[in-house]
């Protein structure tokens, strides 16, 4: 069995004619949503599962997965993937159903490719905003088709996890 997850960059800066869109870094609300978001992940639903990310070269997917890798610690390995930005999915999933053991595969991207590749492996139309992702089931790496087994927003995702310091209620 393998988990594949879609998940699109954080908020990135907007376009503009002055940086290349390659270069466009994350805001400072999009860092500190998806580093909730991750934490969520991390905790709420992968904790002590073996990970790989796998990002698109760009500035803001590599921050995203930076993030990423740091909440779900030191040996979750980062890998850089040109088929991503590329919108390549067949060389994608030859390379990971070549990867031996992966248990958990997150795939940082971009939109639209998030949710065309979405539709193909799970039938699921989804829009992606920026730090949504989908899980995709797979009962063996090398099916081409798989099962949507959750799909959320940056925000859900941040609260799946324990909260960092509990509040006390307090009483008249």
């Amino acid at each position: 069995m393998m988990e594949l997850i879609l998940m699109r960059h954080g908020k990135a800066e907007p376009r503009s004619d002055a940086k290349p869109d390659f270069e466009r870094e994350l805001t400072s609300i999009g860092r500190k949503k998806v580093r909730m978001a991750a934490q969520g992940l991390a905790q709420g639903l992968y904790k002590g599962r073996e990970i790989q990310i796998w990002a698109s070269p760009t500035v803001r997917t590599l921050q995203t997965a930076e993030v990423l890798r740091s909440a779900f610690g030191k040996r979750t390995r980062l890998h850089v993937v040109d088929a991503i930005q590329e919108g390549n999915m067949s060389e994608l999933r030859s390379e990971w159903s070549s990867t031996p053991g992966i248990d958990v595969l997150i795939i940082v991207g971009h939109e639209p490719t998030m949710s065309e590749w979405t539709q193909k492996t799970s039938g699921a139309a989804l829009l992606f905003r920026p730090g949504s992702a989908a899980a995709i089931l797979f009962e063996d790496p090398e099916q081409t088709i798989g099962s949507l087994a959750w799909f959320m927003r940056i925000g859900v995702m941040g609260r799946l996890g324990p909260l960092p310091h509990p509040q006390r209620v307090q009483r008249p």
